[in-house]
């Protein structure tokens, strides 16, 4: 069981970050964030920046984490496509949430 686990958490972590980004951002334009001004910015555009910056870090743990000894699958097989999924969910968290960063919001 744990193996399985080892497999689908980097893509279960990727989700939660992309749904919890987008719900901030739901937030902050509800709330109007974007009227704040914070820093040159906007309390919107920090918040988010901040956000995109610490699910980036948080998937960068799970590849740690996945690579570690302490965390590592006994077989082969399962470390490493468990090693390629969270490489390939830290790739798709670069692409997905950059958005959040690059786009206007709050229209």
């Amino acid at each position: 069981m744990k193996d399985v686990v080892r497999i689908v958490i980097a893509m279960l972590v990727w989700l939660a970050l992309f749904s919890a980004l987008y719900g901030l951002e739901g937030v902050g334009c509800a709330a109007g964030w974007h009227r704040i001004p914070v820093n040159g910015a906007t309390l919107f555009q920090a918040a988010m920046t901040i956000a995109f910056f610490v699910a980036l870090l948080i998937l960068v743990a799970v590849l740690v984490a996945l690579r570690s000894p302490r965390f590592r699958s006994a077989s082969p097989f399962v470390a490493h496509i468990s090693i390629i999924l969270a490489v390939a969910a830290l790739v798709a968290g670069a692409w997905t949430l950059f958005p959040a960063l690059a786009l206007s919001h709050c229209a």
